[in-house]
């Protein structure tokens, strides 16, 4: 377990150093750039180092104590945002990782410090860190894995009250980091692993670490009983059992409402009878990231102590196709009573999240945000940096926008309204589980998904289809490559703020 602290520079590996693109150097740089000889300044003056958006440099000491300054570029300082920081700061540890840095020190600028607030630098800095230095490389040779911190210090010329609000943000920014990294790490796991099974397991475990969270697994058997007969029917093809896995956090009054959080849990989704083409099946271990964003929002609310009441309900099974799967033209009865028709078996998410958000309101929620890789539909509009999000609750797309944009992460608001509506009713049952918006089976796709959603909520709802930004197919210079935990960092800045 890496170590993280506010310190002073002793002894590093490596030192990360944030330059800014147009600035003079800070007092901290110029005191090292005299201890090193003016290592730093024959490095900008040479023009190989300037501080632009994701230059890295790398410049070597003599000193046994402090081995290797980085340098990492902001870019020019007006244009400094949350996300563009901790790319830099992510680059600059995987850099150091890659010279097999143990220990490494990380300089808490001024000027960032001024920019976003000591607390918010502090937290920031730290998940940043942590994110970029995690690899899922467990079932990789010894020599080919990553080499793990032992320990990260964070350094810099700070007064008093400014070192305090810096210990705090870098304490809770520890809490959530790890707990973004409990997500990816539940989403990497390859799919003869993660099993609906062990992703129970996985939220008991978590409520053994957290006595303030309390789990309950439902099985087929209750599921049965509680007339859940979409998420029974996507189950039927695969021989492994599903489960519906719910976690409660009891943070706040008890009379207060709580809010709940609904994640799709698909462990492995084949498309089922409507089998996915040829390399579409390629990541669909991931499918059921939903349900890890939850798991790792509701770890972190518990270690940071919110006083809030928040519950996280995760339906869970395979798609697949064997000779008792459901079938295009099959009617599911959902447990609330609607009847749904079957189009396509590779819209299963919203089916086994109907159930779901029927059971949310034994709760009587305050509000409920549901977070799925819903549709493909989804990244075709948006691309890879951007999740969809859908709500007629003004306030509530509001607050999730400005969280996302808060921590550097980004939530796109789409349409939902009545051709959506009338486009998944069906001729033979209440809704059909695909619909087809104008005749064009292309058309509006993430928004009949999240149409087909609304039709089952009685309270305050958004819907986040995270279907556009859920992983990192290839590693980039801040993060490694698979599930990137998208969504953790908004929905606990959403829920204590």
């Amino acid at each position: 377990m890496t170590r993280y602290s506010l310190g002073s520079l002793t002894m590093a590996d490596v030192l990360v150093l944030p330059f800014f693109e147009d600035s003079s150097l800070e007092v901290y740089i110029k005191d090292l750039d005299k201890t090193y000889n003016g290592l730093i300044t024959t490095a900008l003056e040479s023009g190989d180092f300037t501080g632009k958006k994701g230059q890295v440099s790398l410049l070597y000491t003599r000193d046994k104590n402090v081995r290797r300054l980085l340098l990492v570029g902001l870019g020019p300082k007006k244009e400094l945002g949350i996300q563009r920081y901790k790319q830099a700061i992510g680059a600059g540890v995987i850099t150091a990782q890659s010279k097999k840095a143990e220990k490494v020190a990380v300089m808490l600028s001024e000027s960032v410090v001024s920019v976003f607030g000591p607390y918010r630098a502090g937290l920031e800095t730290t998940i940043a860190t942590i994110l970029a230095e995690y690899a899922f490389d467990e079932y990789k040779q010894k020599d080919n894995r990553v080499t793990p911190l032992v320990e990260v210090i964070f350094v810099g010329n700070f007064e008093t009250k400014t070192k305090s609000l810096l210990d705090r943000g870098i304490t809770e920014g520890q809490m959530i980091g790890e707990s973004v990294n409990v997500t990816r790490q539940l989403g990497n796991v390859p799919p003869t692993t993660m099993t609906p099974s062990y992703l129970a397991k996985e939220a008991e475990k978590m409520a053994k670490d957290f006595p303030k969270l309390k789990t309950k697994i439902l099985s087929r058997p209750d599921m049965k009983k509680l007339g859940m007969g979409c998420l029974l029917g996507v189950s039927r093809g695969s021989s492994i059992e599903p489960k519906f896995i719910i976690v409660e956090y009891r943070g706040g009054l008890a009379k207060d409402r709580p809010l709940v959080l609904v994640g799709k849990g698909i462990t492995y989704d084949s498309g089922g009878l409507s089998i996915k083409p040829f390399g579409y099946m390629n990541d669909m271990k991931f499918d059921m990231l939903g349900a890890a964003t939850v798991l790792g929002t509701m770890r972190a609310l518990a270690a940071l102590k919110v006083k809030k009441n928040v519950v996280g309900l995760v339906p869970s099974c395979e798609n697949m196709p064997d000779g008792e799967a459901y079938r295009p033209d099959d009617i599911l009865v959902a447990m609330d009573g609607t009847t749904v028709h079957v189009s396509n078996t590779d819209a299963e998410g919203r089916l086994i999240l109907a159930d779901a958000l029927c059971y949310a309101t034994n709760y009587k929620p305050k509000e409920v945000i549901d977070v799925a890789t819903l549709t493909g539909h989804c990244r075709i509009a948006l691309g890879m940096e951007r999740s969809g999000l859908f709500s007629d609750e003004e306030g509530m797309v509001k607050k999730l926008i400005a969280s996302a944009e808060e921590v550097g992460e980004r939530l796109w608001r789409l349409p939902l309204g009545e051709e959506y509506a009338e486009a998944i009713k069906s001729e033979v049952a209440d809704i059909d589980n695909s619909g087809i918006l104008n005749g064009d089976g292309r058309a509006g796709g993430a928004s009949l998904g999240a149409a087909f959603l609304q039709h089952f909520v009685k309270y305050p709802w958004a819907h986040i289809d995270m279907s556009c930004c859920y992983y990192t197919p290839k590693g980039k210079s801040w993060i490694r490559a698979g599930a990137n935990g998208f969504g953790v960092e908004t929905l606990v800045e959403y829920i204590r703020n």
